[in-house]
């Protein structure tokens, strides 16, 4: 009886060696869903990046520097004081959500790369400016969503996260490659 046990053991370690370069790819398959390539995004997600906690109103509203990962905590979004409505104002149980503050150094197009689901809306001034594209993978948390935006240069601009229970969020903003 032991050997046969041993002889069961050995073949199901066998098979789950085996399969582990398999389990390994179906870990990170969400993350090849992407319709764009998001290598530039996901080598930011890779690192350890720095962390920051969103502002809960627009004077509180921390610094979101560009091109780096940054791991963001969110107040409870029933405490923010959005600078404007979010355009799609999910009020979820638990929901989180904040206000960051971020200027890019020449006018063009911009990724903003979340690691959640949350509502994304940028605000110039008392204008939400209108997102180009979006698309993600809820595979995946490397990015899971990016949203594309055309951006002003040098003025400040508000990045509004709302409608997702995600206490913390990864978040960069890159050019468009």
């Amino acid at each position: 009886m032991n050997a046969r046990r041993i002889a069961g053991s050995a073949v199901l370690l066998t098979a789950l060696l085996a399969a582990r370069p398999v389990l390994a790819q179906g870990e990170d398959s969400g993350c090849t869903a992407f319709r764009w390539n998001v290598a530039a995004e996901r080598a930011l997600f890779a690192s350890a990046g720095t962390a920051l906690t969103a502002g809960g109103d627009a004077a509180s509203a921390a610094t979101l520097p560009l091109a780096q990962l940054v791991r963001v905590s969110l107040p409870a979004q029933d405490t923010v004081d959005y600078r404007l409505p979010p355009a799609k104002l999910k009020l979820a149980d638990g929901a989180h959500g904040g206000l960051l503050r971020f200027t890019v150094p020449k006018d063009g197009e911009y990724r903003i790369a979340l690691s959640s689901a949350h509502w994304v809306d940028v605000v110039d001034d008392a204008t939400l400016l209108p997102s180009l594209d979006f698309h993600g993978a809820s595979g995946c948390t490397a990015p899971r969503k990016l949203v594309r935006y055309r951006l002003p240069v040098g003025r400040p601009l508000l990045l509004q996260l709302s409608g997702a229970v995600d206490a913390t969020v990864g978040i960069t903003v890159t050019p468009e490659p």
